[in-house]
């Protein structure tokens, strides 16, 4: 909660379909009419209406952290779960408060947590509120945290229930990454927002959404649940089980993604700062949060780890490390041009002298350089990294190239993205490859080198890849391959392997007699939305063609049978 975030709101975007569907803005909603028995199937998903779940036991949830308030009344937070913040201004945020420890500001009545915010003299603030965190206490990588809570209300005043980075003492804020599960500000009554901020994607730059009450009434009037669902290169976030945002690593254009490392809570109550402004004369105190419960839960029967995100993707270590170097040629058999003697990424200069590396201020301040070794024979310096796989899963990979005057390539000098799934006996199963970067690419320019084309175990058109039954291990790999003594070279940045998430999907039948179809895309993925009258019939017709933008999307699509079947598809 550090500043204002960015909010990037729910497109209302325009959708290449056939004529008998369209794209809308709509909320999920649960199909209730009878009219029509209505299937939803998948290649990889199915769509099921069951009853709601009790709050301890969410399907696929296993609750491993909680803290239910149900001390006595008056007492002070459970001190083997939360400790607290004091102090005065926010830590950059300009808030009027000082955090305090005192029962007067954090206690427990009820079976709730109340954090109280009042107007009163102390320690040189003419406010006081409470600031609980579990740092020290609990952390936690990926799950699903969340919290019954009942918002305080009026001008000026900033509730938050939120996330940071444990490694915030070493890395600093925002390198640690901040997730903001829920958000207000009094001014807007209606709404809350979720964000998350990080290296490059801060402050007013950050990347967030907002979830505005479906009956336009004030959150502070009543509890809600608020949660986030968070793995592996995936965010989202949720109001009384609704969900409003996603975020992945496609959202924080090319800039770090830093949400794999524990984060630890925080609940608090701001007056003031840069983003709500300040308390005036319609501002009532005190105000209170209650908080009934907050619980994290973890995925039951999680399958293997799967690390989609690559490390250093980006270089900004200035080292290579953990990429590893690899050179053919026998001449140079450490990929000793890929870093200088010390390790070291090549120093970065904008349209430097040839064989130094480059500035590249869209992307961060470092780029691998890859050349040849001018060892008069085919040479190939590359480098590469693995990361663990599970068979089924489906993934994209991209990686940025740019070759620069005056060290241009030439002649027959090229380079290319490949990726390739292993078993355990380092058999490849699969291979994936870009285009080539060659002598036909512009100058001093970057080009995104993207999967577009599988070549084992088949040979076909491919910008998405499929994880083969027995796959342990994938390699993204990237090669320069020098002919005889050609010159120039290739910079590269940007390295990105992401796994393609299975959306869930919600229904609505409408009055109009249509079936309107909801679902969460990535950016750079292709929905394709079918349907089929039966089950039996082997054909199904494409209605619409989802370009995914990291948005909730929702298809509506005419029904012409009184059983009706449809899938959503990736390509």
């Amino acid at each position: 909660m550090n500043t204002h975030p960015a909010v990037q709101s729910v497109p209302q975007n325009r959708l290449a379909s056939l004529p008998a569907t369209r794209l809308i803005s709509s909320r999920s909603r649960l199909c209730t009419s009878p009219r029509a028995i209505l299937g939803l199937l998948a290649a990889f998903w199915v769509l099921t209406f069951c009853g709601n779940a009790t709050a301890q036991e969410i399907p696929g949830w296993t609750l491993v952290w909680a803290d239910e308030f149900d001390q006595p009344d008056g007492s002070s937070p459970d001190s083997a779960k939360w400790t607290f913040d004091i102090g005065a201004t926010g830590w950059g945020n300009n808030e009027w408060q000082y955090y305090t420890s005192r029962t007067n500001n954090a206690r427990i009545e009820n079976g709730c947590l109340v954090i109280e915010a009042k107007a009163e003299q102390y320690q040189g603030a003419n406010y006081t509120s409470a600031r609980l965190k579990t740092q020290g206490k609990a952390s936690w990588t990926y799950g699903r945290i969340e919290a019954r809570i009942q918002i305080p209300r009026g001008q000026g005043i900033w509730p938050a229930f939120w996330m940071l980075g444990t490694n915030i003492t070493s890395v600093g804020w925002p390198n640690c990454g901040e997730i903001d599960i829920m958000e207000n500000i009094g001014k807007e009554p209606t709404l809350v927002h979720g964000t998350i901020h990080g290296p490059g994607y801060s402050g007013g730059n950050a990347v967030g959404g907002q979830y505005s009450h479906p009956d336009n009434a004030p959150f502070a009037d009543d509890f809600h649940i608020y949660a986030v669902e968070w793995t592996t290169n995936l965010i989202q976030w949720f109001v009384n089980g609704e969900q409003y945002f996603t975020a992945t690593p496609a959202s924080v254009r090319g800039a770090p993604w830093v949400f794999t490392q524990p984060q630890f809570l925080i609940l608090n109550v701001a007056v003031g700062g840069n983003w709500p402004g300040y308390p005036d004369e319609t501002t009532v105190f005190p105000q209170r949060m209650l908080v009934d419960y907050v619980r994290v839960y973890a995925k039951s029967n999680p399958p293997p780890t799967v690390s989609g995100a690559l490390i250093n993707g980006n270089f900004e270590t200035g080292l290579l490390a953990p990429w590893v170097g690899k050179d053919y040629c026998c001449a140079n058999p450490q990929g000793g041009n890929i870093t200088d003697t010390n390790g070291l990424v090549w120093d970065p200069t904008l349209n430097g002298p040839n064989n130094q590396g480059i500035r590249n201020p869209a992307f961060g301040a470092y780029a691998c350089k890859l050349y040849g070794n001018f060892s008069g024979g085919p040479n190939n310096p590359g480098f590469y990294q693995d990361v663990d796989v599970v068979p089924g899963t489906i993934w994209s990979a991209r990686i940025r190239a740019r070759t620069e005057s005056p060290d241009h390539i030439r002649d027959a000098n090229h380079a290319k993205l490949e990726v390739s799934f292993f078993d355990d006996s380092g058999t490849v199963l699969a291979k994936y490859v870009s285009a080539t970067f060659d002598t036909g690419m512009p100058v001093n320019t970057w080009v995104t080198l993207g999967v577009q084309q599988q070549v084992l175990p088949v040979t076909a058109p491919a910008t998405l890849m499929h994880a083969p039954p027995g796959a342990v291990k994938m390699r993204f790999e990237v090669t320069f391959s020098q002919q005889l003594w050609d010159w120039g070279s290739i910079y590269f940045d940007e390295a990105q392997l992401q796994e393609i998430v299975r959306p869930r999907l919600s229904a609505t039948l409408t009055p109009a007699g249509e079936i309107e179809i909801t679902f969460q895309t990535q950016e750079g993925v292709t929905y394709q939305v079918l349907c089929k009258d039966l089950l039996a019939d082997e054909e199904w017709t494409p209605l619409a063609a989802v370009p995914g933008d990291g948005m909730i999307q929702t298809v509506s699509c005419p029904v012409t049978a009184e059983s009706q079947l449809y899938t959503v598809r990736l390509e």
